[in-house]
């Protein structure tokens, strides 16, 4: 009888494992097929097996800031984080889900950290250029996107953001315009005629 309810606890405790990954890898599944809300309820429903996961929480939180809720996204980011302080991933999309909602103070913060990591990561120089862009700290902005530039010569956004950046300084943008169609950016033709004439 004892070896009966032994395997039988076996049994269930690999039941609960494989429906705890099977209702993440659904959830995963959702998420990279656009479907936000369905994505949501699976990581949710998998949360209630494995509530340290800071890869759910992390997934989650990619579904909540695809839907634009940025304040949900910044909650499930953080359980990530506090689950595993050395998880980059979430706190790069947490300082983007602050900038959106124009916290500049704590994305900056979040990309940071980041860079202390990844001094080489472009994408958080760009993003953190975008923040400063937004706030009107134009020469900041151009700085983190030169940064970017340096890092990966054929980043056309960067271009584009640091022409119009440096336009708004009194600084002749053309040429990074220029540079970030012939990149293959979309560089608005109303931005060419206004900067490069």
């Amino acid at each position: 009888m004892k070896l009966l309810l032994s395997v039988f606890s076996l049994l269930l405790i690999g039941i609960s494992a494989f429906s705890q990954n099977s209702i993440q890898s659904i959830g995963i599944d959702y998420l990279e097929n656009g479907k936000y809300r369905k994505a949501i309820k699976q990581f949710t429903k998998a949360l209630k097996f494995e509530k340290d996961s800071c890869e759910i929480y992390y997934n989650r939180g990619n579904a909540y800031f695809d839907l634009e809720k940025y304040s949900k996204a910044i909650i499930d980011y953080s359980n990530a984080i506090m689950i595993n302080a050395e998880y980059i991933d979430a706190y790069t999309n947490r300082g983007a889900a602050y900038g959106r909602l124009k916290m500049y103070f704590e994305a900056r913060n979040d990309y940071d950290l980041v860079l202390k990591v990844e001094p080489k990561n472009d994408v958080i120089y760009y993003n953190r250029g975008l923040d400063y862009y937004d706030a009107g700290e134009y020469q900041k902005a151009v700085d983190d996107f030169t940064s970017a530039i340096k890092i990966d010569p054929d980043f056309g956004n960067a271009f584009l953001n640091r022409g119009i950046a440096n336009y708004l300084l009194g600084i002749d943008g053309c040429a990074d315009l220029m540079e970030a169609k012939y990149l293959g950016a979309f560089v608005h033709p109303k931005a060419i005629e206004g900067i490069c004439n």
